[in-house]
């Protein structure tokens, strides 16, 4: 049989599983029978995945550590396109509003049309947007129209847009004015112009 001390120097190599089969065998009977070496055997069996797991952790923490400053980094840079991508639009397709002193306007009536023409005058693209203004509903839950709101927007110039687009007309019939509370608002960032059935013709 195998004598303790020999077994003792071996165990390291049997728990991670470089002993010939043999050897390996021989070590097993005496284990069996030592009750010492069986300790000793608990003992570093349990020291090694100790350290197996301290090792593993460290990883873990660090692998934790890389992906936490990965996923910041890819949100961060996904903020600042998002931003970049944002400016971009509200500068070149949506715009500001204009002020008074950057848009000339005048109107006139040509036989039942009612017009008012637009210039912008501080270099910037003109965008006009139009949209209805609804009454209250009627007997029949149907909200009338009851005029219009013309929202000039100054855009930088742009492939989207021709840079020389500096001016719009927008019409409405006379009829439409003569209806009672029909109203034109010309929408400004520095106050509403509203045209009336008292003022169109001014």
């Amino acid at each position: 049989m195998i004598k303790c001390h020999i077994v003792q120097d071996l165990l390291p190599s049997y728990i991670d599983g470089l002993l010939s089969a043999e050897t390996e065998h021989d070590l097993q009977q005496h284990l069996q029978e030592c009750e010492a070496c069986r300790e000793l055997l608990a003992k570093l069996s349990t020291s090694i995945d100790n350290a197996n797991l301290h090792v593993n952790k460290k990883e873990i923490d660090f692998l934790k550590k890389v992906r936490k400053k990965a996923t910041k980094k890819v949100v961060t840079g996904l903020t600042v396109l998002l931003l970049v991508f944002a400016l971009f639009t509200y500068l070149m397709a949506i715009g500001s509003p204009i002020s008074k002193k950057d848009l000339i306007y005048n109107t006139s009536v040509e036989g039942d049309l009612w017009q008012i023409n637009m210039e912008l005058t501080n270099g910037k693209a003109l965008l006009v947007k139009t949209e209805p203004i609804y009454g209250k509903k009627d007997r029949n839950g149907i909200k009338p129209i009851v005029g219009v709101l013309v929202k000039p927007r100054e855009l930088l110039p742009s492939p989207i847009l021709e840079s020389d687009n500096t001016s719009f007309m927008f019409g409405s019939t006379i009829e439409s004015f003569n209806k009672g509370d029909y109203k034109v608002i010309l929408r400004l960032g520095d106050g509403d112009i509203v045209f009336t059935s008292d003022n169109y013709d001014r």
